[in-house]
This record gives C-alpha cells, sequence and structure tokens, in this order.
C-alpha cells in the first residue's frame, strides 16, 4: 500500500499542448494507487485519476471540504480561491446553504426555463447570421446565451454582463498577481453588496431576491454567506456553461462529420451532450482539495487524516476500465455516468441549467447553421493556456 514517504511527489497539473487533448501521463496512474503530487503552492497532496477512486472519494463524508479552512491548499496560482459557502462546507451547513439556493435549480423549474433559453438562442443565432460571416461563435453566442440566462435567474441587469465577464476572467487567471486578486475581488464584493440593496428595495422573483429574503426575513443564512454564495453562484453558472458551449462546438467543428451527424436529429442531442460532458476536460488544473478527517485507505493508498486530496474528473471520466475506447468522441454513446457534475453531496447543483443550454444550443445551431464550420485553420485558434478553465479566446465560424 502508498503511504505519504513512498513517493517523491509529481509536478502538477501536468503541462499539456493547448487543445482539449490530456496528457499522456494520466494513462500511466491510472494503472496504479493515486499518487503524491506538488502544485505550484500550498501543500503537497494526493491525486485520483481513476474512475471508482474518484466517484468513491466524491461520496465519502470523511473527505472533507471545511477543513481546508485555515491551511495552505494546494494551489495553482499564490492567491488561494476561497469555495465561497457551497464549496467550503460539508454537513448540516452545506445542506441548509444548498437548500437555500435548491429551488431555482430542479429539474422542473429549470424546465420551465427551456423555452426562454431557445428564445434567446434563436435571437442570437439571427443576429450572428444577420451580421455576416466570418463571426465568432464564442462572443456572439455562447457568451451572451450563458450570461444571460444566469443573469436573469441571479436577477443580474444586462448592462452588468461585461463587468461580471471581466471580473471572472481575473478570478479564474493562474497568473493574476495578488494585488490585482484582492482588487478586483474587492470591486465585485462591492456590486453584491450594492445588489443586496437594490433587492431589498426592489425585490423580484430572481435567486438573488431570494438570498436577500433568505437573511432578512428567514434568518436562514448569514451576510457573509449570502456574499460569499453570489460570486460563487455567477461564476459556476456562466463560466463553465459558456466554455463547454464553445469548446463543444470546437470539438464538432474540427471533425465536421461529427457537425453533420446530428442535423436533423434533435433525439441524438442529449446523448450528444452528455457525451461533450464527459470529454470535454473544462478544469485546468483546478479543483477545490479535500482533505481526510481519518485514515482512510482508497484505491491502494493510505491517505492519513489532515492530507489533501485533489480529484481530477477529467481523467476519470476517460476512464477504459468503465468507458469503452475512452479516449475517443462518442457521440450516441449509450450509457454515459460521466463526472463532470462531481458526485455526491457536493454534485453541481445547478448540472441540470447546463445541460438545457447545453442542447438548446446544439438544437438552435443545427437547425439555423447546418453549413457551420471553422473560418480558419485549428492551428490559428488560440486557446486560453493561463486560465483555470479550458476554452478558446475565440471560435471564428461561416456558413
Amino acid at each position: 500500500m502508498t503511504t505519504t514517504a513512498q513517493r517523491e511527489p509529481l509536478a502538477y497539473p501536468f503541462r499539456q499542448p493547448d487543445g482539449l487533448g490530456l496528457h499522456p501521463v494520466y494513462a500511466e496512474l491510472r494503472g496504479r494507487p493515486p499518487a503524491r503530487v506538488r502544485m505550484p503552492y500550498g501543500e503537497d497532496a494526493w491525486l485520483v485519476t481513476r474512475y471508482a477512486d474518484a466517484k468513491a472519494l466524491l461520496g465519502d463524508p470523511r473527505f472533507s471540504m471545511a477543513a481546508g479552512a485555515g491551511r495552505d491548499v494546494p494551489r495553482v496560482r499564490p492567491v488561494a480561491v476561497s469555495g465561497g459557502g457551497l464549496l467550503s462546507t460539508d454537513g448540516p451547513d452545506h445542506a441548509r446553504l444548498r437548500g437555500t439556493v435548491a429551488k431555482a435549480f430542479t429539474a422542473r423549474r429549470v424546465e420551465r426555463l427551456r423555452e426562454r433559453v431557445r428564445e434567446l438562442a434563436e435571437d442570437l443565432s439571427r443576429s450572428l447570421r444577420a451580421s455576416g460571416s466570418p463571426a465568432d461563435l464564442g462572443d456572439g453566442f455562447a457568451f451572451p446565451l450563458a450570461i444571460t440566462v444566469i443573469g436573469e435567474l441571479l436577477g443580474i441587469s444586462q448592462d452588468n454582463h461585461v463587468r461580471v465577464r471581466d471580473w471572472l476572467e481575473v478570478m479564474m487567471s493562474h497568473t493574476v498577481s495578488a494585488e490585482e486578486f484582492h482588487k478586483w475581488n474587492t470591486t465585485f464584493a462591492a456590486y453584491t453588496a450594492e445588489l443586496v440593496e437594490l433587492r431589498r428595495r426592489e425585490p423580484g422573483d430572481d435567486l438573488f431576491s431570494a438570498l436577500v429574503r433568505a437573511h432578512d426575513e428567514e434568518g436562514r443564512i448569514t451576510m457573509g454567506e449570502l456574499m460569499s454564495l453570489a460570486p460563487v453562484l455567477i461564476s459556476a453558472g456562466f463560466v463553465t456553461t459558456f466554455n463547454q458551449i464553445s469548446n463543444s462546438c470546437y470539438l464538432l467543428l474540427v471533425r465536421p462529420e461529427r457537425y453533420a451527424s446530428l442535423l436533423g436529429r434533435p433525439d441524438v442531442l442529449p446523448r450528444a451532450v452528455e457525451e461533450l460532458l464527459r470529454y470535454v476536460p473544462l478544469p485546468n488544473g483546478f479543483a477545490f482539495p479535500r482533505y481526510a478527517t481519518e485514515d482512510v485507505e482508497l484505491g491502494g493508498a493510505l491517505i492519513r487524516t489532515g492530507e489533501p486530496v485533489l480529484v481530477d474528473t477529467a481523467a476519470a471520466n476517460r476512464d477504459p476500465e468503465v468507458f469503452d475506447d475512452a479516449d475517443a468522441l462518442v457521440l450516441d454513446r449509450p450509457v454515459n455516468q460521466h463526472l463532470s457534475f462531481g458526485h455526491g453531496p457536493h454534485y453541481c447543483i445547478g448540472a441540470h441549467l447546463a445541460r438545457v443550454e447545453l442542447q438548446v444550443a446544439l438544437e438552435v445551431l443545427t437547425e439555423d447553421m447546418p453549413g457551420l464550420r471553422l473560418a480558419v485553420p485549428e492551428t490559428e485558434l488560440r486557446w486560453k493556456t493561463g486560465s483555470m478553465v479550458n476554452g478558446l479566446y475565440e471560435l471564428p465560424v461561416t456558413w
């Protein structure tokens, strides 16, 4: 059994070429117990890459996110990223906070939003076509769709969309300085405080109004928890969906036969979305560590009390023990229990909303733009290598 002292830690995250491929070292790591890794900053950690180990850990209450408070957590930049309530609590506290926002993300409520998402996607598609090609599918379609959906759900006005995007680009940067990080964080905290006061004066049916009521009238959350929930909901609801839409379109267009296989086949789109979620390695060396609260044996490694563990869901999603032809994009894969939304008590609360947005985005694009294709050679596309989330600076397309 592997223990802390038995291996020299590997440098992590593993550097890989631009694009959405996985570093070849993952295949080797999946063949042995969890490895010790050393992030650019913070303490050493264990790295889990096998699907079975990842799923077991994510559902095991002996691994705590809250236990990282006050620790020199493993990370990719000097500044530690706070989980902000939902991602830094466990047990009853986590259940209480999750329950405060869960009603906005139930499958029934999200399904009622499907028509609104489609309306937005159709308007954006129409505008894109009217502006003429070539065009940036990311800036002209994926960005406004993702930010408008989460903005309407939370109660963020459209004139603040670019402000939110600029803030998130800094928050997601690997290379941001501590000074720049704190400057932007302070600015956004002030904006969140403005939102609180606005929703006190003008309450609505949006989630932010519900959070203000949960504090002011129901006493369910503290002001500190309200202030920490807002940026997490915004970032989780926008950054991942925006980049997933762009990355999915890139994968479909870089191999035109993939895109063609979806034309006129709306019944295939839900399975295609699940496969794209499995295949795209969206986080780029970005994971909130979980700390063992007691000695735990996991996949042949002994994790000691107080040791942090990182879960690489992108690697787990390519595990050949679970997925046939795991390194191939199989758009009609019949069974797909990927871990892109996590597992267990911290399962992504906005998973159903993300699925709806991705399904509708592909529905509208394949219906309105059957001739959609890349406007530049693949080698000219620029990847955000300095970001915590894999994505393109732009996705030039024509039709």
